[in-house]
């Protein structure tokens, strides 16, 4: 078996497609096929059907409650494995065990177990992607890691997307449904809720958080046909909060505190314990200690993260109406009467006058700059639809910092993409 490094492996995946272009010319939910990753997984003698799963589908708070999810079991002392994207700095990120990213050593020894099985399915005129290539490194990772229990996060819908190969999951968990990723999966919530129903499988069990009646429907009914239950999990209610933490208590009365900040955090936190007590009667050692201890030692950078105090800096990665509109909630949750001064960098193919038109009443003004994505509106169309909307915008500068922005504000918001959050959090630290 050939040897790569990992900067070999690496460049690799920089050339490859994310998700493979179908050959027929299709678009919209019928342009994907698992074919070619199952055809992939053969040749490694199927190793997803060696591990035990959570499987995590949604649009908005998967990677908040797949991380709540994961601190609980680490505090019970469970081996966990998550996969997650997309990652902010390294692919490392995408690849976690008991909250440690995989080295690089064995990211390029997984990545070599792998490359040659691709090859021989290339020799034949079949090509996997990049994100069906990085997950069928997952499954190999966490099998050489021991995993009692993998926590997969979906991409993107939820019937077609990479994750879905494995077999009935433990607990299947469906955060809050929303619009987007609308040109593929669909344009009205009843055919996005569809697309991701599509994890939920026989033999698993469904935790849902709150959603719209056209989703539950469709939930339910897919539950129904799969003769599965489903619980959806009310909202926590808050006890008190700051900008340092808020402590809520569940249905059942029970009280916890997460450092997360943000409104929406206490529904992802409810929906992960719900999640936690359903795995604990499946047989995991999961106490009500370990998860009171999980979800107070959560942090997941970049959902409504406070950068600094004074004044608040705000970065969120919500990036469709739900964020956008979640967000909002949250900045008049914590800072009552404040205009908000908003950095905001939106890809193009986003519902931006959705976001811009849920955002801009509670803005004194904006700076708008480029998304590190191909897919990114340019910062001077941005800024003109915001301006047209009655709200001072300026293209951010070389000459324009975050220190000479927080000069003139009250409260700094920094969002509209989770590829932005890398970008801004590396100059932050600069």
């Amino acid at each position: 078996m050939m040897k790569y490094s990992y900067k070999e492996a690496v460049d690799f995946f920089k050339s490859m497609p994310h998700f493979m272009p179908p050959k027929d010319g299709s678009s919209g939910k019928n342009m994907f096929s698992l074919d070619a990753e199952l055809a992939l997984l053969e040749k490694l003698n199927r190793p997803q059907d060696k591990l035990k799963y959570v499987h995590i589908a949604g649009t908005n708070g998967k990677g908040s409650t797949t991380t709540y999810l994961a601190n609980i079991l680490n505090e019970a002392s469970v081996v966990t494995g998550a996969f997650t994207s997309p990652f902010l700095y390294r692919y490392n990120e995408m690849f976690r065990v008991n909250g440690i990213d995989i080295s690089d050593e064995d990211f390029a020894e997984v990545f070599s177990k792998v490359k040659p099985a691709y090859d021989e399915l290339a020799s034949e005129g079949i090509f996997v992607s990049e994100y069906e290539f990085l997950t069928v490194m997952a499954f190999i990772y966490f099998i050489k890691m021991g995993c009692e229990l993998v926590l997969l996060e979906v991409s993107m819908g939820g019937r077609m997307d990479t994750t879905n190969v494995i077999p009935a999951p433990l607990v299947s968990v469906i955060t809050p449904i929303s619009y987007d990723h609308m040109t593929i999966l669909g344009n009205t919530l009843t055919e996005i809720a569809t697309e991701k129903a599509g994890i939920i499988k026989s033999g698993t069990t469904v935790v849902s958080a709150v959603q719209e009646d056209e989703v539950i429907k469709v939930l339910e009914d897919t539950c129904a046909k799969q003769s599965v239950s489903i619980e959806f999990v009310k909202s926590g209610r808050v006890m008190g909060r700051d900008i340092h933490g808020q402590s809520f208590t569940t249905s059942d009365g029970e009280e916890y505190f997460t450092k997360m900040l943000g409104t929406y955090q206490i529904d992802n936190a409810a929906v992960a314990i719900t999640a936690a007590r359903k795995l604990g009667g499946k047989g995991y050692p999961i106490t009500e200690e370990a998860i009171r201890r999980g979800i107070a030692n959560t942090k997941w950078f970049g959902r409504f993260t406070l950068l600094s105090d004074n004044p608040p800096v705000i970065i969120d990665g919500g990036h469709n109406r739900q964020g956008a509109t979640v967000l909002r909630q949250s900045l008049e949750e914590y800072f009552p009467g404040k205009k908000i001064t908003f950095v905001l960098g939106i890809l193009a193919d986003k519902e931006v006058d959705i976001i811009l038109d849920t955002l801009l009443p509670i803005a004194d003004r904006c700076y708008t700059m480029a998304v590190p994505n191909l897919r990114t509106m340019p910062p001077e169309k941005l800024a003109e639809m915001i301006s047209a909307r009655g709200v001072d915008a300026v293209v951010l500068g070389a000459d324009t910092t975050l220190d000479s922005i927080k000069e003139k504000a009250d409260v700094v918001c920094i969002a509209g993409s989770l590829y932005l959050i890398s970008q801004i959090s590396k100059e932050s630290k600069a």
